[in-house]
């Protein structure tokens, strides 16, 4: 009699014979069959390194105040600039520039305390009735000093006053002399609570409150 002898041999098939085997490498491990499966590798290690700062923002630049372009001669503040008023009315022009000439009347209080009374005054020229020139003159004036209030300025540190036509600086039978005498002024009344050189504080013109 003659024997069939069968081989297995791993991850393949031998055959002798007419008989067969196999075995696959799979969950079972090794041919032995009886070792655990290795353990899983070990998670990855915690960095100990600490965060990086997080980029801080550059500080922002500080403002500068503004200093007043305004010299003084005499008794009389003068501002480069215009304030300029709507035709035969006390509101201010838009966009004529008059905010920027009263900024600096207000940074000018600013910086001089001792100025405890500055006259605001209101000009015009001898076209209409002289009456009406000291009423619209006196409501210019208050609309300046409403103004400079609203900007934080106390209003006990400011007199709003109307002269009309009574006190022109050019010639009115001209129209540069006109628009020339329709003018703002504004004039120290008071230093430290006292009268400056002596003066009435209104000026000798028309109070507006």
């Amino acid at each position: 009699m003659i024997r069939k002898a069968c081989f297995v041999a791993l991850s393949g098939v031998i055959a002798l014979g007419g008989c067969t085997a196999s075995l696959q490498a799979g969950a079972q491990g090794n041919a032995g069959g009886n070792e655990p499966p290795p353990p899983p590798p070990p998670p990855p290690a915690a960095s100990s390194a600490a965060p990086a700062p997080a980029p801080t923002a550059p500080a922002p630049e500080e403002k500068k105040p503004m200093k007043s372009t305004a010299t003084v001669k005499g008794d009389s503040v003068n501002i480069p600039g215009n304030i300029v008023f709507d035709t035969g009315k006390a509101t201010l022009k838009e966009g004529a520039g008059s905010e920027a000439v009263l900024e600096q009347l207000k940074i000018f209080l600013d910086e001089n305390p001792r100025v405890t009374k500055l006259r605001i005054e209101g000009h015009t020229d001898n076209v209409g009735v002289p009456a009406d020139n000291v009423t619209l003159s006196g409501q210019r004036a208050l609309t300046i000093k409403n103004w400079l209030v609203a900007k934080g300025i106390p209003k006990e540190r400011l007199i709003a006053v109307g002269f009309g036509q009574d006190k022109p600086i050019a010639d009115n039978a001209t129209d540069a002399g006109r628009a020339q005498n329709r003018r703002t002024e504004f004039k120290i009344a008071e230093i430290s609570g006292k009268p400056y050189l002596g003066q009435d504080p209104n000026g000798g013109g028309k109070v507006f409150e």
